[in-house]
């Protein structure tokens, strides 16, 4: 019986990989060959490959029993990790010119690897994707964390469904990222919502229900205003004809195009759509994009989220999911709406300092090792803010690398609270003295999360912070005092619950009452080395801001955005 059922899953292990193989040939038919110049290299190999992939995966396993689940996991794991290295891969070569030559020295409103399909000719709406200093660094961040994200948690419960859904939430986060017309945008941001949901729902804590519900609704609640904001922007663009305008409606969907019309229209005296109008629309995708960010007061959903959420699904909304917002701002409002950013310039510094000051006050007296972390990512999209409303170039850059270093420290902190949850049973504070007598390598990477998190000198952090303070000063003045003291005193208090948690009374460790006198173990070997690829990412970003290039392409976009969007070349002060 025994050999009989390990046959009949071997050959559901070789249907499972050939079945991938089909479909994966199938859907590159529908592209330009590999040895194409124009080859697409973002659709299948980027987000594609990884929800498909991700889909057969689920639907293999939901055919199974729980016992047989338990035995297709193993496979099903390393086939996850796998087809989470491909985009990694991809994305890598892409940037070094390893596959294809890619001019990435771009213009305003030019894209790498741009590829457009038509996809509902009636309403103007396609498959238009492509890259730039904007979405590139948020791409190659999701790739990265994804299969960093499986290999810390391999040995999840459930890891038959659990992984697949880490890849589908991978190549969702993608495409939001990649996404250039409207519809196809706020497909991917709407898809986002679902593996996260259930990651939420299935492998959270004891008040897991509530907080999916919480998180589903917060979230769905504000996309719906942002896509009435969408809908309106669609509407009220003049009617017109030709590529990319729909057949029936005489608009379009078109980033691209939107883009052109609205940098033409703001120049001079004239204003795309209406001062009033701007600020309207402005507000309605702001509010949804601040709710995703989030800000303060629409941020009570992210502390239950992270606390119930398993320790993946934290590492992904903390690293990336959150980003969504700050990218939406930057990619939609900012750059169609600039008299409306104008307007609200000085409401969006208020929403980002009492965003960093509320964060990082509540933070202060949080007991819980993971709302504490999850209020210290509120404060740090407060900071976020603060470059965005400095409407600097210096500050926009430096806001683009504050999400991309919050990126790497923020899923490096729940990876931590996630090791010391499974090893010691408990997420209290107070409950744990001398964690590195015990817990060394654990200590050891809380240790450089909290310093990359308080902005140490040569972490990620320190870099955007510093950054954004200038930014801030030269839009505000001395107001820059407030974010600086409230940063400095946040830092204090992370170095104290630090050398009171690892390292007070190291010599007679306290161990937590969840223990119930048994000894601890160090963290895993896959643990370990999730933790330690994130750190050292960490450490060699804020030595070397401009490692793979990032900052650099980060500050090109930055720049473009200010002069020609912003304030275009008629009207630059």
């Amino acid at each position: 019986m025994g050999n009989n059922q390990s046959l009949d899953i071997k050959n559901k292990e070789f249907m499972l990989v050939g079945g991938l193989l089909v479909v994966v040939a199938g859907l590159m038919a529908f592209f330009p060959s590999m040895d194409d110049s124009s080859t697409d290299w973002i659709s299948i190999p980027l987000v594609g490959f990884p929800i498909v992939v991700s889909c057969i995966l689920l639907a293999f396993a939901s055919q199974e029993s729980r016992d047989r689940k338990e035995i297709i996991a193993a496979p099903i794991r390393l086939f996850t990790l796998c087809a989470s290295l491909v985009p990694l891969a991809i994305s890598t070569a892409l940037f070094f010119d390893w596959l294809i030559l890619v001019d990435w020295d771009l213009m305003y409103n030019e894209y790498a690897l741009e590829k457009e399909y038509l996809w509902i000719e009636s309403i103007g709406a396609s498959w238009h994707v492509g890259m730039d200093g904007l979405s590139f660094p948020m791409v190659w961040l999701t790739t990265f964390l994804v299969p960093v994200t499986i290999i810390m948690t391999w040995d999840e419960k459930d890891g038959a469904t659990y992984h697949p859904l880490l890849l589908m939430m991978g190549g969702a986060l993608i495409g939001v990222f990649v996404a250039l017309d409207l519809f196809l945008f706020y497909v991917f941001w709407e898809l986002t919502l679902i593996p996260m949901f259930f990651l939420i729902l299935k492998w959270g804590g004891k008040d897991r229900r509530y907080a999916a519900q919480k998180f589903f609704i917060y979230t769905f609640c504000a996309s719906v205003i942002m896509l009435l904001g969408l809908i309106t922007l669609y509407f009220l663009q003049p009617e017109s004809s030709g590529s990319g305008y729909g057949t029936v409606t005489g608009r379009t969907f078109d980033m691209t195009v939107l883009f052109s019309n609205a940098n033409a229209k703001n120049m001079g005296d004239s204003v795309f759509l209406g001062k009033d109008m701007q600020n309207i629309l402005f507000a309605m995708l702001m509010l949804g994009f601040l709710v995703k960010l989030p800000a303060v007061p629409f941020h009570t959903w992210l502390p239950d989220a992270h606390v119930q959420a398993p320790t993946g699904g934290s590492m992904l909304l903390a690293g990336v999911m959150l980003k969504m917002g700050a990218y939406g701002m930057l990619r939609i409002p900012i750059a169609i709406f600039p008299d409306a950013l104008v307007f609200y310039q000085d409401i969006i510094m208020i929403i980002g300092l009492i965003s960093l000051v509320w964060g990082a006050v509540v933070c202060l007296g949080q007991t819980n090792l993971k709302r504490m972390v999850a209020y210290s990512s509120v404060s740090h999209m407060g900071v976020i803010l603060l470059g965005i409303a400095s409407m600097q170039p210096i500050g926009y850059a430096a806001a683009l690398f504050m999400m991309f270093a919050h990126g790497i420290i923020s899923p490096l902190l729940f990876a931590v609270c996630g090791s010391f949850k499974h090893h010691y049973h408990t997420l209290e504070i107070d409950s744990m003295r001398g964690l590195a007598h015990h817990s060394p390598w654990m200590s050891a990477h809380m240790m450089v999360g909290w310093m990359g998190s308080l902005g140490l000198p040569l972490m990620a952090g320190f870099v955007a912070e510093v950054a954004i303070l200038i930014a801030f000063y030269m839009a505000f003045g001395w107001w820059v005092l407030l974010p600086a003291v409230t940063l400095i005193v946040t830092a204090t208090y992370y170095l104290w619950s630090m050398q009171r948690t690892i390292f007070e009374g190291s010599g007679e460790a306290q161990l937590p009452p969840t223990m119930h006198g048994d000894e601890p173990r160090d963290i895993t070997w896959h643990e370990n080395t999730g933790m330690l690829i994130l750190g050292v990412l960490a450490v060699v970003y804020g030595i070397y801001p401009d490692f793979f290039g990032m900052f650099e392409m980060m500050s090109d976009w930055a720049t473009l955005l200010v002069e020609n969007a912003i304030f275009p070349p008629e009207v630059n002060p």
